[in-house]
């Protein structure tokens, strides 16, 4: 284990720990975040975080107890929620929309060719890739809308009280955006496109995972025509 590593484990685990005093103070103020906390996955999100962001181990010691809850809900290269929160939080958005009898859509997005790029240019620009997208989805996107990273190289965006018209026009939006990043490796420019696929509750599904996947079967379409597009089913 590296220097790094090494403190890391003593800053994690010491009866010193700023890491452990952040937990203590949470499970103190949040008693129901004790279960989450006591996750390994959570523990891991921390070190990736500090390996992703290229942190040392005094600028991670800062967080606070709060920052630590929010560190367990995001993605670690995007700085959007993972996969995890966004099955949580597209349930809550459907069951608030069954509840008062509203609508919500879904927005799957996919980087077209990103294998090729993956290939050609390596994990390090494919990772900004990806980064550089979620800024700009993030960016694009209203106040109200949720942006995830679904999956590797997909991202799903929850959008309450959104008919299919209206997701339309934000998700042409976030491809129109999309079309005009532009990342540059030795020289060379990569022009990012990406496909979209929308489905809205209640008319195209009734629960989350059939608007998953409807969502992704329109995602597929839009990438056997071509990509650059958004499609429904």
């Amino acid at each position: 284990m590296g220097k790094i590593g090494h403190l890391s484990q003593i800053w994690l685990y010491g009866e010193d720990s700023l890491y452990r005093k952040a937990i203590e103070t949470l499970m103190a103020k949040r008693p129901e975040m004790k279960r989450v906390l006591a996750d390994p996955a959570v523990l891991e999100q921390v070190k990736e975080f500090e390996a992703n962001q290229l942190q040392d181990v005094e600028a991670l010691a800062e967080n606070t107890a709060e920052n630590m809850e929010r560190l367990a809900l995001l993605d670690t290269l995007t700085a959007t929620y993972n996969g995890r929160s966004f099955l949580r939080l597209l349930d809550q958005t459907l069951k608030q929309a069954w509840r008062y009898n509203r609508v919500a859509s879904l927005c799957m997005v996919s980087i077209d060719n990103f294998e090729d790029i993956q290939k050609e240019y390596q994990d390090l620009t494919a990772n900004a890739v990806l980064r550089i997208c979620a800024d700009a989805i993030k960016k694009t996107v209203r106040s109200q809308d949720i942006v995830a990273r679904y999956s590797g190289t997909d991202f799903g965006i929850i959008m309450p009280d959104t008919a299919t018209a209206a997701a339309t026009i934000i998700a042409e939006r976030i491809r129109e955006t999309l079309g005009t990043q532009v990342i540059s490796h030795n020289w060379q420019n990569i022009k990012i496109t990406a496909s979209l696929g929308l489905a809205t509750y209640p008319i195209h599904a009734y629960d989350r995972d059939e608007l998953i996947s409807i969502a992704m079967q329109a995602l597929y379409v839009s990438k056997s025509r071509g990509g650059d597009r958004v499609c429904t089913i």
